[in-house]
């Protein structure tokens, strides 16, 4: 809320009149309640949020913007300081229409800059000097491999005047590369992994977009050329289209509010939602991929009670190494079917409504405050759904979470 603030604070000061209207873009893995957060969070700011918007959509309207594309696939590849989203997206002059997306937020720019540290305090230690032991003392390292990459994307050697460091110590992209390729190996596995999850071919494609500051490395280039066998387009401006296309799409919006024509963004589900099963197993609810706006019923027979539902979001089998997003609590008078209705805004917003035996439909709220594990499994234990057998979560791995804990 606070960044939000300067930013609304910068805007009303180059506009001269204050701005009050914003589309908020998110990385297109982000679940609901980070979602819900950034609405919050533009809200404190004291800014109306017309859309959150997934940025590689953004990005793509972008790109499309004035160019007069008819009917165009892209594959849109993000790659961040903090993650990886991957989006495919059909673009028709300033409509576009998501067709797949999906990611991995554990890999980015900041796995890169660690890699690098990682090697040069290794060299500094040959040297005598004292290996890093707090995070603190990892700060200079980090800088300085982040300044080395960002070079390196179009140098092929650099110097580093490093703290205690008797002369600067070099870097070439020769060993920058040697260093980041697992990395970029999972990139490209990812990749694939999204186009071929949803049945599509790299032939398919019209047009290949890498962006993010990371998706500068030559290295992520040429082996996504290499994984895809299509051309990746280098001329496109990594730096703004995120946010030129939120603000197409923001315009758009209030041409539509207007009965004019304007700049449309049809979107999908990125990470699956759904109810936790007595097991421990995850009921999917509504998936991945599905064309947002939706709505879905979930539909429970059920008996005079307590009725309690755990609601997870993300793709794992097993209900708690997925996202926690709250817990459905209810008391049922007459023996019946209980109906959960779930409904997904445009932007990918969830909503919840309930009709139980003997009571009409009515909203419902999550109670999201995170409970403790032993609260957590109980509530589990006594889902209504049951799971199967051979899909429960047992042996070594079940063990080491319950050693470890779920996170």
């Amino acid at each position: 809320a606070r960044l939000l603030r300067e930013l609304k604070s910068a805007a009303s000061a180059f506009l001269g009149h204050e701005a009050t209207r914003a589309v908020l873009c998110v990385p297109a893995h982000f679940d609901d309640r980070q979602r819900a957060a950034m609405r919050e969070a533009g809200a404190l700011a004291g800014l109306d949020v017309l859309r959150i918007l997934n940025a590689p959509s953004a990005a793509a309207l972008a790109f499309g913007h004035g160019r007069g594309l008819a009917r165009k696939r892209l594959l849109v590849v993000e790659l961040g300081g903090g993650g990886l989203d991957v989006s495919v997206v059909q673009l028709t002059g300033d409509d576009l229409e998501v067709i797949t997306t999906g990611g991995d937020p554990t890999v980015g720019g900041l796995d890169f800059d660690a890699r690098i540290a990682e090697a040069l305090a290794s060299e500094l230690q040959a040297q005598g000097l004292p290996r890093p032991e707090h995070p603190s003392d990892w700060l200079p390292l980090l800088t300085a491999a982040e300044a080395a990459k960002v070079a390196l994307s179009e140098l092929e050697e650099v110097s580093l005047p490093l703290p205690g460091a008797p002369a600067p110590l070099p870097l070439n992209r020769e060993r920058l590369e040697a260093l980041t390729a697992d990395l970029v190996q999972r990139i490209t596995l990812v990749v694939r992994h999204v186009l071929e999850s949803s049945a599509l071919s790299p032939q398919g494609l019209d047009e290949v977009l890498l962006l993010g500051g990371q998706g500068r490395s030559p290295l992520v280039r040429r082996r996504l050329e290499e994984s895809l066998g299509v051309p990746v387009r280098t001329d496109v401006e990594a730096t703004h289209c995120v946010a030129l296309g939120a603000a197409l799409l923001g315009q758009g919006l209030l041409d539509a509010a207007a009965g004019k024509p304007g700049a449309t963004v049809s979107e999908v589900l990125s990470v699956p939602i759904g109810v936790a099963e007595r097991g421990g197993t995850l009921s999917r609810v509504l998936e991945r991929n599905t064309r947002l706006p939706a709505e879905k019923t979930l539909v429970i027979p059920v008996t005079p009670g307590p009725l309690t539902l755990a609601l997870f979001q993300g793709p794992s089998p097993v209900a708690t190494e997925n996202e926690y997003l709250g817990t459905l609590a209810f008391s049922i008078e007459r023996p019946g079917e209980a109906e959960v209705h779930f409904s997904l805004s445009q932007d990918g917003t969830l909503s919840l409504a309930a009709t139980l035996p003997g009571v009409k439909r009515h909203p419902v709220t999550l109670a999201a405050d995170m409970p403790e594990d032993a609260e957590l499994e109980a509530v589990i234990a006594r889902s209504p759904l049951e799971g199967p057998p051979e899909a429960r979560p047992g042996g070594l791995l079940s063990g080491l979470r319950k050693l470890f804990g779920r996170h």
